[in-house]
């Protein structure tokens, strides 16, 4: 074998199909690398606008959160009306759907969940108290 076949592969050894080859190769080379370079650049420009988008909604939503929670912060200075609207708003929600008695049993239960929502709940019977309740046996 000789030198020529050795590196291009070729066994015949004509040096003009080992150029043509090599030209080939570079060609195909070249191709590759700039469809893939348009494919990164396109890939960049649609990956930075998304990138500015989430940009401008995570400050959006930053800001929402913020005045919320504030606003939530301040539930304690209008307490009464948000009991007697909930009560409200869930009680009639359920009267419309199931009749009076149900709707002021609902409306009774979501205003002292609004209550305890705003005002915290007190710990009158904490868990190991019911013990303190019941009469034991005497065997």
């Amino acid at each position: 074998m000789s030198k020529e076949a050795d590196s291009s592969g070729n066994s015949d050894g004509n040096p003009s199909q080992t150029i043509s080859l090599k030209a080939a190769i570079k060609k195909v080379v070249n191709v590759t690398n700039s469809t893939l370079a348009t494919f990164e650049q396109t890939t960049d420009e649609s990956s930075t606008a998304f990138a500015s988008r989430l940009t401008s909604l995570a400050r959006q939503a930053k800001f929402i959160a913020t005045r919320g929670m504030a606003t939530y912060e301040q539930r304690g200075n209008y307490g009464p009306q948000i009991i007697g609207g909930t009560a409200l708003v869930v009680g009639g929600a359920v009267a419309l759907r199931r009749g009076r008695f149900p709707g002021a049993l609902a409306g009774g239960l979501g205003g002292a969940a609004a209550y305890g929502n705003i005002y915290g709940y007190q710990d009158y019977y904490p868990a190991k108290s019911w013990k303190d309740y019941v009469t034991k046996k005497n065997d």
